[in-house]
């Protein structure tokens, strides 16, 4: 009996340890260290929201945390050795789940045509370049004319976009879909691109009081209300911005191949199992392909099938995660510079090339605009605090060449400077312009679907082979699809 006792107790104290070592639950209406209640006018003096939902963005699958081994997983004799093999990490983000389409990329001109109709000029910088179709011995009037514009190539991956174009796409996707949650939410009232137009025609300089931005998201409400005060927009807006997928995020993502407790076991070479192009597990699908790709000269997976070059972005069976097409149909832009990694130059979490930091005394702005509201003067002086005690740096950073590894890239003290070069020489350097494009396409072969592999161009220019989908992180811990 004794014996039991002891053994009961030594379980109560097993159990409580192991209590302790679930989470607890925290106060949502009252902090508990100081007692005070929040947002109360009778017993508090904070004024915040403390219960925190994750908002999904549309469209997307969430990739979570991962730990995985990047880089080159083929050993052909002729292939370039630009991406290294090394452990990385990377914290949970959202992935488009489909490339953007001419049908989505045509909804943007659509509302830059309603609300800059008085300003051609931004409405041509979007359009996508349709000649990228034109070949010297090829006759692709038909794409040149029809591929982005009709209605039967509404779900095509778009092309034709540069990485500029892609980005700028990303910002007005994040600026919508903001806009939405506010209108839904009736912080904000709808305006019409008619409205918004005739608006900014007559004021130009008003231009954040009719077109909601989300980096002015501030301005925008006071515009509305006169008081900053006067709407709390802390959980109201989604957690990130659209942005392009890493080349990690977008290279991890791309196997699909599911993690155990955050690690990955298994390798492969594409965004399926197996070595193989075309299904074998299903007998319904036993034979059929995989992506849209070139087996052979001439030989086009994508007009053997569906009588086009590229197939509609849901055409084919998604990976492990949920995406389509991570392998060919159409190339896709990712947010880094490029730089061949043979030296294994990279972070461990987040690996990304291309950080360019604004100035920190920029930087201040949005952390006056976190105090109470101040005259000119006054935040003159506060920015100077910040720039002189807290040592807020004067001038930016720009990290894009940081540690280049890549001696044929070599730029500024590295070991071939520009000015010392042959015009061979400096035709053949990579600049900070050029960015990295992966997953093959409808004109490449099986080579260039394997995730790792990697190529380039610069951010202003655009292909025929070239698309995009959207990324963006992830705030605040796990999230469920």
């Amino acid at each position: 009996m004794k014996v039991a006792k002891q053994f009961f107790g030594l379980f109560i104290v097993v159990a409580t340890f192991m209590g302790c070592q679930s989470k607890a639950s925290m106060p949502t209406n009252f902090s508990e260290k100081t007692g005070f209640d929040y947002n109360d006018e009778q017993n508090g003096f904070f004024k915040v929201n403390s219960v925190y939902e994750g908002k999904i963005p549309p469209g997307t699958v969430y990739i979570s945390v991962m730990t995985t081994v990047k880089g080159s997983n083929n050993d052909p004799v002729s292939a370039p050795n630009n991406n290294a093999k090394r452990r990385i990490s990377n914290s949970g983000y959202f992935m488009d789940e489909f490339e953007v389409t001419n049908l989505n990329w045509r909804e943007y001109v659509a509302w830059l045509s309603g609300v800059y109709a008085h300003e051609p000029r931004k409405i041509l910088l979007a359009m996508p370049d349709e000649t990228v179709w034109r070949k010297e011995l090829a006759y692709n009037e038909p794409y040149v004319e029809n591929y982005y514009s009709h209605v039967a190539y509404g779900y095509y991956p778009v092309v034709g976009v540069t990485w500029k174009q892609a980005e700028a796409y990303c910002e007005w996707r994040t600026d919508r879909v903001n806009e939405l949650e506010l209108i839904n939410q009736k912080v904000i009232p709808f305006r019409d691109l008619k409205t918004i137009n005739k608006a900014i025609k007559e004021k130009p300089d008003s231009l954040y009081a009719y077109v909601f931005s989300t980096k002015k998201a501030g301005e925008f409400i006071r515009a509305i209300y006169g008081d900053s005060s006067a709407v709390d927009l802390d959980g109201m807006l989604y957690d990130a911005n659209f942005r392009l997928p890493t080349e990690a995020e977008w290279e991890y993502a791309a196997y699909g191949i599911e993690a155990v407790d955050g690690n990955v076991f298994e390798n492969q070479s594409y965004p399926w199992r197996g070595e193989q192009m075309r299904g074998f597990d299903d007998k319904k699908t036993a034979g059929e392909f995989y992506a849209n790709f070139i087996r052979s000269r001439g030989d086009l997976i994508g007009i053997a099938i569906n009588n086009t070059l590229t197939v509609p972005v849901n055409f084919f069976p998604p990976n492990g995660y949920g995406l389509y097409n991570m392998a060919g149909n159409v190339n896709e832009w990712v947010l880094d510079v490029y730089r061949a990694t043979t030296n294994e130059v990279v972070d461990e979490y987040n690996s990304f090339r291309g950080n360019v930091y604004q100035s920190d005394s920029a930087y201040a702005e949005s952390i006056l605009d976190k105090l109470p509201k101040m005259d000119q003067v006054m935040r003159d002086s506060m920015r100077n605090v910040l720039i002189k005690e807290k040592k807020f740096a004067a001038t930016g950073g720009d990290f894009r060449s940081f540690k280049d590894g890549d001696k044929l890239s070599a730029l500024g003290d590295s070991i071939l400077r520009a000015e010392n070069a042959t015009p061979i020489e400096q035709a053949n350097m990579i600049s900070d312009q050029a960015r990295i494009y992966k997953g093959g396409s409808w004109r490449d072969r099986a080579y260039w679907l394997n995730p790792a592999n990697r190529r380039y161009l610069n951010e202003n220019k655009c292909s025929n082979d070239i698309g995009f989908r959207c990324a963006m992180s992830s705030v605040g811990g796990k999230k469920q699809n």
